[in-house]
């Protein structure tokens, strides 16, 4: 509660995956930006009323290789915690 709301979302995914973080988001009355990478063809997914923007973006453009690096951490981060929560189960 003390933390300021971001000023975007990024979720590793398409529309499915947009759609269900702006759901949730609607249900707690919160209107933060949301954006999906989708791994395919690392498209940008947004919704922009009730259609889906897809964007291409050229592969080697540094907003691309941002997005990318933050989903990989996010990836990272969440295997590692996965990783300690079975090891603390089996000791």
């Amino acid at each position: 509660s003390q933390w300021p709301y971001p000023d975007l979302i990024l979720v590793d995914g398409g529309k499915g995956q947009v759609g269900a973080a702006l759901k949730a988001l609607e249900e707690k009355k919160q209107n933060i930006p949301v954006v999906g990478l989708a791994k395919k063809e690392e498209e940008i997914v947004i919704k922009k009323g009730n259609l889906y923007k897809i964007l291409k973006i050229n592969p080697s453009s540094p907003a691309l290789l941002l997005l990318r690096q933050a989903r990989d951490e996010a990836h990272r981060f969440a295997q590692r915690y996965h990783h300690w929560l079975r090891t603390k189960k089996l000791v």
